[in-house]
């Protein structure tokens, strides 16, 4: 399994004869109101190399669902899996999709995949996922928050060679959703590191942290780095940092 970590919350995984994308993000100009400009580039999602592309979306939010791209990068007849309201917005500009039921397995080429619980901070429908390609199984968290389902997550599919997790433990104020309140939006480092040793990981990949930061709208956790540090340190946790681009091979 061949890894390449991309902006915020993507992921490329490769195989012999299989392109998978997790949450690939290109487009952000329109979210800057809310998210601020990128703090660095967007890192460019390469194109598959064997086969066809296909793609997991965890949830609806432009920053994990970038539906242009998509559209794109899906246009070899590539499909897409996802929550209900993802799969209704992809069926609404011509993209092929599915809906990725919770604990329910499916196969894309050398990858079995599974959909675990997340849990959003607006409410709206979000998944997690869990892949593996026979030697060794991944989790990819999207942006969720903290939930008391690590583990039976960890019961069911465990353990993980890698745990990809957000860790920005964002506070902001959505404007359409009110009151807004000073409660973290995403899991923060300490939770993280948690998640992951709950969940019996040999490894934090930490993402979802640094590339935007818009305060008061939209504030990341403070001082991510040493907090991961400290917490990887306290809980005997890896914390392996991949920078856009970086190749991870397990």
């Amino acid at each position: 399994m061949k890894i390449t970590r991309l902006s915020w919350a993507g992921l490329m995984i490769e195989s012999p004869t299989t392109t998978l994308y997790i949450d690939p993000l290109q487009n952000v100009a329109n979210m800057e109101p809310f998210l601020g400009t990128p703090k660095f580039p967007i890192f460019p999602v390469p194109e598959p190399k064997t086969g066809k592309a296909h793609a997991l979306i965890t949830h609806i939010h432009q920053d994990h669902f970038d539906k242009p791209f998509l559209k794109e990068l899906l246009s070899n007849n590539g499909e897409l899996w996802g929550p209900e309201p993802v799969y209704l917005e992809a069926l609404k500009i011509n993209i092929g999709a599915k809906i990725a039921k919770l604990h329910e397995t499916f196969i894309i080429g050398d990858f079995t995949i599974t959909a675990v619980p997340a849990v959003d901070w607006i409410g709206d429908d979000q998944i997690s996922y869990v892949i593996s390609d026979g030697k060794n199984t991944i989790f990819h968290g999207g942006d969720t928050n903290w939930h008391g389902y690590w583990w039976q997550v960890a019961k069911k599919y465990g353990p993980f060679d890698a745990t990809f997790l957000p860790v920005n433990g964002v506070v902001g104020a959505v404007p359409q959703v009110t009151p807004a309140i000073e409660m973290f939006g995403t899991m923060t480092p300490v939770q993280a590191v948690s998640a992951t040793r709950i969940l019996g990981s040999k490894q934090l990949i930490p993402m979802h942290y640094a590339q935007f930061f818009n305060p008061p709208l939209y504030k990341q956790f403070p001082d991510i780095e040493n907090a991961l540090d400290n917490s990887g340190k306290d809980q005997e946790i890896i914390i392996r940092r991949l920078k856009d681009g970086e190749i991870l091979e397990l």
